[in-house]
């Protein structure tokens, strides 16, 4: 669940639903965005484990949905222990559930929606979907080889370039709106959200953590939009 974007406080509910109806006594957690520690008294004794979350962190709340759906299930007793184990095992190799053309039609339609909203014109609709499609695919190109903050920022510095190239060669008219809506799908609006989510679920560390990830997200999309600029000013990029 934390690999697919979901809050803490979620998580750590899961883990206590299903640690008690598998029968512990007790069952205590304490989630981060990178780590969850187990601690349940059961009739074997007491155990603690500790799992480190590292590689495969990806947006796609299907999947959190899902595994939620399976806590459920298995807490109300519909479905065995087994039968958890495979269907999280079958959630976890799964396919995203929208297609990668999905994505990037979704992406640069909400690019060229929020570049008519920053009050563009409707020659710049096209320009800022493109933009947007562009930034968006390779964001999720390059979040798979680097950390997000290094991806996002080599996204937005494309997207913020094809904009003012575009301009540049009569395409687009404004290229404040067009920008805009390039980066509307680099915005860390669900790390905000979960930030927001954990802070007010009390959970300090959790929440602290996400506001610098969302922070350091929106520096990223910050530089590479002030390097544009100085390319411009410099004249190598026209």
């Amino acid at each position: 669940m934390l690999k697919n974007g979901a809050e803490t406080a979620r998580v750590e509910e899961t883990i206590e639903r299903i640690g008690r109806s598998c029968g512990a006594h007790s069952v205590y957690s304490f989630v981060t965005p990178t780590g969850i520690f187990i601690s349940v008294t059961a009739d074997e004794g007491h155990l603690t484990r500790m799992y480190r979350i590292g590689e495969g962190l990806q947006t796609d709340l299907t999947k959190v949905a899902r595994i939620n759906s399976v806590s459920r299930q298995f807490e109300s007793g519909k479905i065995t222990v087994q039968q958890v184990w495979e269907q999280l095992l079958a959630i976890e190799k799964a396919e995203p559930e929208y297609p990668n053309w999905l994505r990037q039609i979704a992406a640069a339609l909400s690019g060229g929606v929020f570049t008519l909203l920053f009050q563009g014109g409707m020659g710049d609709f096209l320009p800022g979907a493109f933009c947007a499609a562009l930034s968006n695919y390779l964001m999720e190109v390059f979040d798979r080889r680097m950390p997000r903050f290094l991806a996002v920022f080599f996204a937005a510095l494309a997207g913020t370039s094809l904009a003012m190239l575009t301009v540049s060669a009569g395409i687009g008219k404004n290229f404040y709106q067009i920008s805009l809506g390039a980066l509307i799908p680099l915005v860390p609006g669900l790390a905000i959200t979960n930030a927001v989510r954990d802070l007010m679920a009390n959970d300090l560390l959790s929440g602290v953590a996400r506001s610098a990830e969302a922070m350091l997200t929106a520096f990223a999309i910050a530089v590479a939009v002030a390097l544009v600029f100085a390319l411009k000013i410099g004249g190598l990029l026209q």
